[in-house]
């Protein structure tokens, strides 16, 4: 019976301990309410699998353009419609993500061409114009051959399969979870060591630590994104459709990006677990918010502007318009640049805090 007391007891006095601990590790204890919160706060508020608005673009004639433009307005108030003088001019626009749908009046039966690059929006698409037929022609005997037709036809994923839109998204969640958690553990695992003094008393400077510390690991991300490449190349059968290289200069850019971010965990971090919290932290809005599962187009303002924020968005809509559109340099340039300012903004930040609390 005594035994049996002394070991409640000792049980007892473990549990005191332990909620003590969790309690003043504030880090922790934040991360354990704070993930939950912010997963019901992007689940309730920002995830949508319907999209809020959908972009279409009329090639049509100079006569006709305006009779076209509001009959098709009347499809759904959701619509922006823009107008493109030739297919040719309305596909690239296709190819770099700016439109969905391309509606061509000028042949007959008129011609709607679906981007089918992300399944969920297509989808979507189809149903409204399926919609908008149904209506057209509804005052019509049901026996009568339909007076208003248009056909369809799906681009760049004509079966309308998930799989190309999942895979090509791996090649950004996958570096950006790996890549961080790598370069964040860097500093840390120092600092846990008791070798940071060493590397504070060494001439090498920050850029100096920087480089020395992260080029691995740039050529490890280069290296998975690669392997991810084969595998879809090999297994899947897709293949890429736009520039190769294009595609290697934004993966660099991302990879550096990446690296940079963990870095700035990493001199913030006490712990290697602190660091770990903190690239968790970073890696569940990205791959909610990006685009990378759920349609970006669904989301609220405010949502698609903190994903405008995040270099993973950018670098999907690179990634999937290259392989999957064969889009042109000049979209990935535009698209590099806010990648760009986010890896300077970030390495701004590791250095001052290297200088503040390291150095």
């Amino acid at each position: 019976m005594m035994d049996r007391r002394a070991a409640v007891r000792r049980i007892i006095a473990l549990m005191r301990k332990e909620a003590l601990q969790l309690l003043r590790d504030r880090a922790t204890l934040g991360m354990l309410l704070g993930i939950p919160l912010l997963q019901i706060v992007v689940f309730g508020f920002a995830i949508e699998l319907t999209p809020r608005s959908l972009d279409v673009t009329l090639v049509s004639s100079p006569a006709d353009a305006p009779s076209t433009q509001r009959s098709f307005r009347q499809l759904s108030a959701s619509l922006r419609m823009h107008t493109a003088p030739s297919l040719e001019i309305a596909r690239r626009s296709m190819a770099r993500g700016e439109t969905a749908v391309i509606i061509d009046t000028r042949v007959r039966p008129v011609m709607a061409y679906i981007d089918a690059s992300n399944p969920v929006v297509s989808q979507y698409a189809q149903a409204r114009i399926e919609h908008f037929v149904s209506d057209m022609n509804a005052p019509i005997d049901p026996e009568a051959p339909a007076a208003f037709e248009i056909h369809i036809e799906r681009l760049y994923n004509p079966e309308a399969s998930t799989r190309p839109f999942l895979l090509t998204g791996l090649l950004g969640a996958i570096p950006t979870m790996s890549l961080v958690m790598m370069a964040a553990l860097s500093v840390a695992r120092e600092r846990e060591r008791g070798t940071l003094e060493v590397l504070r008393a060494s001439p090498a400077r920050f850029h100096e630590v920087a480089c020395g510390k992260l080029a691995p690991y740039l050529v490890l991300g280069m290296a998975q994104s690669l392997l991810i490449l084969i595998v879809m190349r090999t297994f899947f059968h897709i293949t890429i459709a736009g520039s190769v290289t294009s595609l290697l200069a934004a993966l660099t850019i991302f990879s550096a990006a990446n690296l940079m971010l963990g870095l700035l965990f990493s001199c913030l971090a006490r712990q290697q677990m602190q660091a770990m919290q903190m690239t968790f932290f970073f890696f569940l809005p990205s791959s909610l918010l990006s685009g990378f599962m759920f349609p970006f187009q669904a989301m609220p303002a405010w949502a698609q502007w903190i994903g405008e924020t995040l270099p993973m968005t950018h670098y999907l809509r690179i990634t999937r318009s290259i392989i999957l559109r064969g889009v042109d340099s000049g979209y990935v340039g535009s698209e590099s640049v806010p990648i760009v300012l986010f890896a300077g903004a970030v390495a701004a930040a590791s250095h001052w805090v290297w200088r503040k609390r390291i150095a």
